[in-house]
C-alpha cells in the first residue's frame, strides 16, 4: 500500500461496502464544500447518516476512533449544514464513525459506531 491516501481509499471503499451491505444506501463519497468534507454520506428510511471513516494499519497500539477529534466533529457538523443547505431533507441527521483496520492488502476489522456523536458536540 503506499500512502496515507491510498490506505484513506481502501477505508473509505470498505466501509462503504460494509454499511450497503447492512442497508444503507450510499449517497456520496468524499462529498466537499470549500475546505469541508464528509468521507461517506449514507441514507436509511428514517436518516441522513455522515460518516467518518478512520483507517489504520494494524499494530499501532492506536484506536482509529480517537481520531474523530472535537474539532473534526465541529467541521463535520459544519459539513453537515452545508449539506442540508444544498439538498434539504425531512430525514434526521446522524453521525456516524466506521474504523478499519488493515495488515498489508488485508481488511482486518471494521467497526461502526452509529451515533457515535450528535450536532452539540
Amino acid at each position: 500500500m503506499n500512502g496515507k491516501g491510498e490506505l484513506g481509499r481502501r477505508g473509505e471503499s470498505a466501509a462503504a461496502g460494509y454499511l450497503q451491505d447492512a442497508g444503507l444506501t450510499l449517497v456520496a463519497r468524499n462529498w466537499r464544500c470549500g475546505h469541508l468534507e464528509i468521507d461517506l454520506v449514507m441514507e436509511d428510511e428514517r436518516s441522513v447518516r455522515i460518516v467518518e471513516v478512520k483507517t489504520l494499519h494494524a499494530g499501532t497500539g492506536f484506536d482509529p476512533g480517537e481520531n474523530v477529534t472535537a474539532d473534526k466533529r465541529r467541521k463535520l457538523i459544519r459539513a453537515a449544514k452545508a449539506l442540508y443547505a444544498q439538498h434539504p431533507t425531512s430525514k434526521e441527521i446522524k453521525f456516524d464513525v466506521v474504523t478499519v483496520l488493515v495488515d498489508g492488502e488485508s481488511i482486518l476489522e471494521i467497526n461502526y459506531m452509529p451515533d457515535a456523536f450528535d450536532a452539540l458536540g
